[in-house]
């Protein structure tokens, strides 16, 4: 990119609070000698830039309720597991009833 007398211009990053991290291009020489050139990278026409930072905001957004739906489901399946184990050790409990009562109803038997 040229800035207005026609002059490469270097590429910056800003470390401001109102624009953190925001990229911008101006003629690289001190402000004495330059032209004044400054175009933030998201300021070209058709603000292509803008749109792929809202597209990347709204990736970083489903990113994150993907993952908490992750740990919800992980939770899910935890008592899930949980669950099983009590169920097993129910079934395993009426089991030993149901063998303990038929043996004490054979034993009974004449």
């Amino acid at each position: 990119m040229t800035c207005f007398c026609g002059e490469i211009t270097s590429c910056f990053t800003s470390r401001t609070l109102l624009n953190p991290k925001r990229i911008f291009y101006r003629y690289s020489k001190p402000e004495i000698e330059n032209c004044g050139f400054l175009r933030w990278e998201d300021s070209f026409p058709g603000n292509f830039s803008t749109e792929v930072n809202l597209l990347m905001s709204k990736l970083e957004v489903a990113t994150l309720k993907i993952e908490n739906l992750r740990e919800s489901l992980n939770g899910v399946n935890i008592i899930r597991d949980n669950l099983k184990k009590k169920l097993e050790n129910f079934d395993s409990l009426n089991y030993f009833e149901m063998l303990g009562k038929t043996v004490l109803t054979a034993s009974n038997s004449p």
